[in-house]
């Protein structure tokens, strides 16, 4: 999924609000007006927003920009916690643990109690979760077997595939490099929603 930068979403939003108001949409120039950037700053960002499917640019003509996903709910965005290393003994939301915010598409977060996480290494590469995306997990306690968890152990937080067995747990990485983690004392902090990566 190609996210929306911070100022890409603000601009998208400033078209949408003028259009809106004035059934058409404005120039470039106010544009840059309204953000106080250069003109070329203004088109460089409806450069992007085209590239990333939510406008089109209608060539020299003045006033020729058309929202082209102006209703998608992934325009609607929430901001989310972005956690960075977790520390044992500590909440998961705990002011040490914040690293950011992060802006997520509404429709994956719903109506769930969400945070976000960095995901590093290679350990879940073959489940398509790469080193630099952010993981979005809602907050549980209790998983189901094979899903995706946040998982704490020690003193290390670790993102894998869950599988309760008799009178202990396995956490599976999608890496055959990686062997399982067979463990009795887990604490489950979430379960994985959806990911972003960044292009």
């Amino acid at each position: 999924m190609k996210m929306l930068t911070t100022r890409q979403k603000e601009v998208l939003d400033s078209i949408s609000r003028y259009v809106d108001l004035h059934d058409y949409p404005p120039t470039i120039r106010e544009i840059a007006d309204s953000f106080s950037i250069s003109v070329k700053g203004a088109y460089d960002h409806l450069k992007a927003l085209e590239k990333k499917g939510f406008l089109r640019l209608g060539g020299n003509r003045s006033r020729a920009i058309e929202l082209v996903r102006k209703n998608d709910p992934e325009l609607s965005v929430v901001d989310l916690p972005l956690l960075g290393a977790v520390s044992a003994g500590r909440p998961i939301l705990a002011d040490e643990n914040f690293s950011g915010i992060v802006h997520v598409p509404a429709d994956i977060v719903r109506t769930a109690i969400c945070f976000a996480l960095a995901v590093r290494g290679d350990s879940m590469k073959d489940a398509g979760i790469y080193h630099g995306d952010i993981a979005v997990i809602e907050q549980r306690q209790s998983a189901d077997n094979g899903e995706i968890v946040v998982a704490m152990i020690d003193d290390s937080v670790t993102l894998k595939r869950f599988f309760r067995e008799n009178n202990r747990v396995k956490l599976v990485a999608e890496n055959p490099a990686y062997a399982p983690i067979y463990t009795q004392d887990v604490r489950i902090l979430g379960r994985l929603r959806g990911l972003i990566r960044k292009y």
